[in-house]
């Protein structure tokens, strides 16, 4: 039977990194592939993977685009067994003097509205398939005392883990289970807003010398996502090669 699996931003750099990974190593799996608007890399895995990528769009912050999204899924390809949610705002610092109120709103809307919206209309269909998954990429800024100048980010992570962490409890007597990762600075296009000096900084203080990349994250997805990963539940897994534990 074939396993159906949206990741939404699958656009992005760990998007499609994990995209290519899950369908290169079952023949059987096939992907609904959210994205702001197409692009490059949607059709780069169509070409690969033809009709195993399943695409659609939707604008996360917007609660109607989500709504239409899902229905869209729900009509064409039945209640996915499996979901990734990855979409947030590029990171970028502010000081808390200058806390821009609509960009919160609009990356709460994005990290932690678009998700409950995606639970509360699959959560209870996907509760009924074995082996049925819901991971988070959350952040290591809810682990210890989060870093200076990222204040919006670290409260819509803080209220994402919540989130996960009540699905979790809500769904444990079922078949679906709902986790996060949580790395470190990620070198992605997600930090084209911070400055080169600060992803150094972040470079230079991990234990490594260096910061992830989308393979040391999407390895850890992969794993909550199979069935090895059936007895965890409400977890939040660090990736920070030991800056955090």
């Amino acid at each position: 039977m074939t396993e159906r699996l949206l990741i939404t931003g699958a656009s992005s750099d760990l998007g499609y990194a994990l995209a290519r990974r899950l369908l290169s190593k079952d023949d059987q799996r096939s992907i609904i592939a959210h994205s702001f608007s197409g692009g490059s890399r949607i059709l780069a895995l169509r070409e690969e993977y033809g009709e195993r990528i399943l695409p659609v769009q939707a604008d996360f912050s917007d609660h109607g685009s989500v709504l239409s999204m899902i229905n869209t899924i729900e009509e064409q390809f039945g209640v996915p067994q499996k979901i990734v949610h990855l979409p947030a705002l590029r990171l970028a610092p502010e000081r808390f003097t200058k806390f821009r109120i609509e960009h919160f709103r609009k990356d709460m809307s994005i990290q932690v509205e678009a998700p409950i919206l995606l639970l509360k209309h699959f959560a209870a269909g996907m509760a009924k398939k074995p082996g049925a998954r819901f991971v988070f990429v959350g952040s290591s800024c809810t682990h210890g005392m989060p870093p200076k100048f990222l204040s919006m980010y670290t409260i819509v992570k803080y209220a994402q883990l919540g989130l996960m962490r009540s699905a979790a409890a809500d769904f444990a007597s079922t078949h679906l289970t709902v986790n996060a990762v949580s790395p470190s600075m990620v070198e992605t296009q997600f930090l084209s807003e911070m400055g080169e000096t600060a992803v150094q900084m972040a470079a230079a203080a991990n234990p490594q010398g260096r910061n992830a990349t989308p393979e040391d994250v999407i390895g850890v997805i992969e794993f909550l996502l199979s069935s090895e990963a059936g007895f965890i539940n409400g977890a939040d897994l660090p990736i920070t090669a030991g800056s955090i534990c």
